[in-house]
């Protein structure tokens, strides 16, 4: 696939995340997708391997957020099989807090399905809103 036809694949497969769509979603991931989440928050942090543990943490999203997820994207850049998005996403957490925290993932393309994400983001601010 092209660059422009992985950004698609990005952005439709991200809609398909921040609304609960978990199947959707994971219908565009490699089997062996892996999900790396930088920082040190147990439970969040680090790599999550295979579409099973994908699917399971896409899910707790949706646990964590229950009326869901609003994700302004600002930014895609695609070269190649690699498509780089800065996103915000608002909304209020299970527990009634509200929360807004910045984004940057790097999601490389293989055959045609989604094979590695890397998410950088605020640890701190995840933490003091859901823990």
């Amino acid at each position: 696939m092209g660059a422009e036809k992985n950004a698609e694949l990005i952005t439709k497969t991200w809609q398909d995340v921040v609304a609960g769509n978990v199947e959707a979603a994971a219908a565009n991931m490699s089997d062996e997708v892996s999900w790396m989440i930088a920082g040190n928050l147990p439970g969040v942090s680090g790599v999550k391997k295979g579409k099973a543990a994908v699917k399971e943490f896409v899910g707790g999203i949706r646990k964590a957020f229950p009326q869901g997820l609003n994700s302004q994207i600002s930014k895609v850049h695609s070269a190649g099989d690699t498509v780089i998005v800065e996103l915000t996403n608002t909304g209020k957490a299970f527990n009634g807090r509200d929360y807004r925290n910045e984004y940057c993932f790097v999601f490389e393309v293989e055959g045609g399905k989604i094979r590695r994400i890397r998410e950088y983001v605020d640890m701190l601010t995840v933490k003091e809103t859901l823990m």
